[in-house]
């Protein structure tokens, strides 16, 4: 057996050594997974031994992580809106970028307001957004996926927090099939990275998060370009679409949106004042 923070201390610099971004931080996160305790418990156990068990999993752990694995697929989940949500490599990791996107449907008073609104979210991957909106309104939920795989998941995240009656998951590329004028809001956080891009991504992205989740196409829109053409078909009068955006995508969402005849367009940015929110309605 080993002391905590032999363990702590030779972890950090076995990741640093691999070029692992935050070492330090990664290996306390992944510690306090190991032994099931808050991260900052840690600084009052440096003197406890750890198990052979204990020891068995850090190495499993460390050997991903050097390999570039993110730490959300390592230790196998993610908060994200206060719930924790399983992620492995069948779906994008849900990240805080994304929050402000569930906060501005949540912020709609007017969609609210209407009976029963219902709510179809367009390449649901781990389920994070229409699982949240669900834990926080009552409305018809549908979730929509290409990936079968990423459905999967979303499913088990749906069982995991108790909300699976109250989401109906379904394969689909973007809204093809839906009926006309059957929602009151379409919500997405589809691939908006330009390709050229992708190959700077960290490592831990590029190499292991599904690309067909980051890839927007040459100018980053083409997903969000495409789900516009198709949303007011879907939408019923006066019904709002929610899109996450890149932070230099705002003007030309905006553009898109109303070329598109959409009406109230607007473009939100994140707690850092950077565009991530792009909002139209279809005109009543």
């Amino acid at each position: 057996m080993k002391r905590l923070l032999e363990v702590l201390q030779a972890a950090t610099e076995y990741l640093a050594a691999r070029g692992v971004e935050n070492a330090r931080l990664v290996t306390e996160q992944l510690l306090s997974h190991v032994l099931e305790c808050p991260r900052l418990q840690l600084y009052v156990r440096f003197e406890s031994l750890l198990t052979e068990p204990q020891l068995e999993a850090m190495r499993r752990g460390m050997k991903r992580l050097a390999a570039g694995e993110p730490l959300q697929y390592v230790v196998g989940d993610t908060a994200f809106m206060g719930h924790l949500f399983k992620t492995d490599r069948r779906a994008l990791i849900p990240r805080p970028d994304t929050e402000p996107l569930v906060e501005a449907v949540l912020a709609c008073e007017p969609l609210w307001a209407r009976p029963a609104p219902a709510i179809v979210e367009v390449g649901t991957g781990t389920g994070c957004i229409a699982i949240s909106l669900a834990l926080a309104k009552p409305a018809a939920y549908t979730a929509i996926d290409v990936s079968p795989e990423a459905l999967a998941l979303a499913r088990e995240n749906a069982e995991r927090l108790q909300v699976a009656d109250r989401v109906t998951f379904q394969p689909g590329d973007l809204l093809t099939g839906l009926t006309t004028n059957s929602a009151d809001a379409v919500v997405a956080n589809l691939p908006y990275i330009r390709t050229a891009d992708l190959a700077v991504l960290p490592r831990h992205i590029r190499e292991h998060e599904p690309v067909r989740a980051l890839d927007g196409g040459e100018d980053g829109l083409v997903c969000i370009r495409r789900l516009a053409g198709e949303a007011p078909a879907v939408l019923r009068p006066g019904g709002w679409l929610f899109l996450e955006i890149g932070f230099d995508q705002g003007e030309a969402v905006r553009a898109c949106l109303t070329d598109l005849g959409y009406a109230d367009v607007a473009v939100c940015p994140d707690a850092g004042g950077r565009d991530r929110v792009a909002i139209g309605r279809k005109p009543a």
